[in-house]
């Protein structure tokens, strides 16, 4: 997701590709995104926490402790602390950070084309200039708002999981498609602008998602099959069961750092 975000950042102009600096346990990664993108190898993660004004940490969650120990010497109060790692608290990152503006955010991967879902809550020493550093960031790359702590393992769930979701739901209707004797590219098109449009509308409609749904519905028609097999194999029960797995997964990630 890192990567996802300061590819959205880019895009969207409003940071200079030389003024990024990154860095990873992975050097092969570092240096593809500094030659793709322009950004600038930092070598360390000391280097770059110590020339940073928004420092944005991206491990996973399970690193997140060593990361954090690496940097807590070079980083002051001026400076602002953003944390996507899954499951991680604004106050255990704080037990390392004594005093830093700490903000934890929950991003998504249509940040890649400026269509990013971002939620954020901030941690004990956060003020106006530490939101508006990471507003201006957030606001680039999508929307975004601010919650409180305790729905953001619920935000990961619902929103920052929420792509892979869709992602699994258009392969699934595809390979539907394809079964009924259409071309892979056929079903593509047919499935990715039905989606597409779908969301539209439901954005842009005055009729909630349940009556739009109504809207397609005719009893004993083709939709109503559907709808009706769907219900009868427990559609809905396990869908909110995946994301509440998902849900207790980021809480484990928390508790497990």
């Amino acid at each position: 997701m890192g990567s996802a975000l300061v590819r959205g950042i880019i895009n969207q102009g409003i940071i200079n590709e030389k003024s990024i600096i990154i860095c990873d346990i992975d050097n092969n990664k570092v240096n593809i995104l500094c030659k793709e993108l322009g950004v600038t190898d930092g070598i360390d993660a000391k280097n770059v926490a110590n020339l940073s004004d928004l420092i944005i940490l991206a491990s996973k969650p399970q690193n997140i402790t060593s990361l954090l120990e690496q940097i807590s010497n070079e980083i002051n109060a001026s400076q602002t602390v953003m944390s996507i790692a899954a499951g991680i608290t604004t106050s255990s990152i704080e037990e390392f950070l004594p005093e830093i503006p700490i903000i934890r955010v929950m991003p998504n991967l249509p940040a890649l084309i400026g269509q990013g879902m971002s939620i954020f809550c901030k941690g004990s020493y956060v003020n106006d200039i530490d939101v508006d550093r990471v507003i201006t960031v957030l606001d680039a790359i999508g929307i975004c708002s601010e919650s409180s702590e305790e729905l953001m393992d619920s935000v990961t769930a619902l929103s920052g999981t929420g792509p892979a979701y869709v992602f699994h739901t258009i392969e699934v209707m595809i390979e539907s498609g394809i079964e009924m004797g259409m071309t892979k590219e056929m079903a593509e098109e047919l499935v990715l602008q039905t989606v597409y449009g779908s969301a539209l509308l439901a954005m842009k409609s005055k009729l909630s998602p349940t009556e739009l749904r109504k809207e397609v519905t005719s009893k004993g028609g083709t939709t109503d099959a559907a709808i009706t097999h769907l219900a009868n194999n427990d559609y809905t029960k396990i869908v909110i069961d995946a994301i509440l797995a998902a849900r207790n997964r980021s809480k484990e990630l928390g508790d497990t750092k």
